[in-house]
């Protein structure tokens, strides 16, 4: 039974403990079985907080036969990115340096999850600081990924991408400043949603780059996705960079049909530096799109080199700003390679930023322009290859070698650059069964469209979720 609850889609979970067909306990302690066999053997979690999800539980389901449960994530098992503060537990930021660090209240992003009724179980691995695409953490370990634990997870968040493939959650929160959503959610096979910038909160959330940053759910469907948006996206006063505007519906989006809908196929951004098996399942996408009835375009993003480099000066600058002190007081409690980024931002100079701010505005109005003036959405490849092996230094993609971290981001850190809303989502495997993935981006506060589009993708059939048979 337990085996079954944690094959349960977030929504399906949460239908039948409002049902009373399970209870939250139940689905909990089943996860919490899962958590504690799998965890250890491929660094799912830093803080398993077994004790304080079980009285949750009790308390949910307290709620439940009292007739006052509420909330579309009523008793779902919940692993948030160890990025986020839950009173009493520790935000390390998968570091040293914050190791004990032990929050004093609930972020409000953790106070919304937890009034939509949701269990936290604990806070989850991610590579150093959230600065690395692999997953990669001497501390805490290197999350696996759960296809092949010889394989990168993605990062940086890669336990939130790992706990839904294995059973271990139900739905995770990871963040995302050049693709840490995306990255893993395609590697791993999730659907992993980055908002539009700014929707929602970032505050007591441990940054990255304050112009760049967002957070947003990993899960099994673009159901489940549309349930956690529903419950955290909209304006928050304790984030200064929260925009003030009301949330879409997500729930009510989610029946939207594809017909008529005009999708730009970005073939242009992905297909010279994809693998073949990429640009094959992002295609194959692309006609699944067309034959629901959506007019699919093909589309050119402009000026993507200068707009990649610019976004990563940006971020190096702003990631070097907020850990200046500790680079100077601890540097040898750095993951070296994260220490090496960090030193580089300390050398962007300040014209160098300023211009960067310039060429944003400048590049995003062209975008809107050029882009999103012809199509509703776009369609791109979210990773150019399927994982590589934890030991690669490089990979090689149609004779041409690039190293096997860096390109990971190649498809994504543009997304954050733009503070566009962009959904990860599974589309196939490669002949060595790795899972490969497509994102559908959007204009800003369109993120109801891109998940709804997935969700036609699934009901058509044309995106399957399959759970990781690692532990079973």
């Amino acid at each position: 039974m337990a085996n079954d609850i944690t094959r349960l889609p977030a929504a399906a979970l949460a239908r039948q403990i409002r049902a009373k067909k399970i209870s939250a306990l139940e689905a909990v302690e089943a996860f919490l079985e899962r958590a504690e066999k799998i965890g250890p053997d491929i660094n799912t979690w830093i803080t398993l907080d077994r004790e304080g999800a079980l009285s949750e539980a009790r308390r949910v389901d307290r709620s439940v036969a009292a007739g006052s449960a509420q909330g579309p994530l009523l008793g779902v098992p919940v692993g948030l990115k160890d990025l986020i503060d839950v009173a009493g537990l520790r935000t390390t930021a998968g570091s040293l340096i914050y190791r004990d660090n032990v929050a004093t209240g609930d972020a409000p992003l953790t106070r919304m999850i937890r009034e939509a009724g949701a269990v936290i179980l604990g806070k989850l691995n991610l590579h150093e600081f959230a600065f690395g695409p692999s997953g990669h953490n001497p501390h805490y370990g290197d999350q696996k990924n759960p296809w092949d634990p010889e394989r990168v997870s993605g990062g940086s968040s890669g336990g939130s991408a790992n706990a839904v493939l294995t059973g271990q959650a139900s739905i995770t929160i990871g963040s995302d400043t050049g693709g840490s959503i995306r990255i893993p959610a395609s590697l791993c096979g999730a659907v992993g949603h980055k908002p539009t910038f700014g929707l929602v909160t970032k505050a007591a959330c441990f940054p990255l780059s304050w112009s760049l940053d967002s957070f947003g759910p990993l899960a099994a469907t673009a159901e489940d996705c549309a349930l956690m948006m529903s419950a955290i996206a909209g304006p928050d006063p304790e984030d200064p960079s929260s925009l003030q505007v009301e949330a879409p519906d997500f729930i009510g989006a989610l029946d939207a049909p594809l017909k008529g809908v005009r999708v730009g196929h970005a073939r242009s951004y992905y297909s010279d530096q994809s693998d073949p098996a990429v640009v094959e399942a992002v295609e194959e996408t692309a006609r699944a799109l067309a034959d629901a009835g959506a007019r699919v375009i093909e589309v050119d993003i402009p000026d993507l080199e200068t707009a990649y480099d610019t976004a990563t000066n940006f971020m190096m600058s702003e990631a070097s700003a907020f850990h200046e002190k500790d680079v100077r007081a601890r540097p040898d409690d750095y993951d070296p390679m994260v220490l090496e980024r960090l030193l580089i931002g300390f050398f962007v100079p300040a014209p160098t930023y300023i211009q960067a701010q310039r060429f944003r505005s400048q590049w995003t109005a062209r975008v809107l322009k050029e882009v999103f003036g012809k199509v509703d959405i776009v369609l791109a490849a979210a990773t150019p290859m399927p994982a590589p092996l934890r030991s690669a230094k490089t990979v090689t993609i149609a004779g041409k070698e690039y190293p096997a971290r860096g390109h990971l981001i190649a498809l994504t850190r543009h997304i954050n650059f733009l503070g566009f809303p962009s959904t990860s989502f599974p589309v196939g495997f490669s002949d060595s069964h790795l899972p490969l993935g497509a994102q559908l981006i959007g204009p800003p506060l369109h993120d109801h469209k891109t998940i709804a589009a997935v969700h036609q993708l699934e009901k058509a059939g044309a995106v399957r979720f399959q759970m990781a048979p690692y532990g079973d």
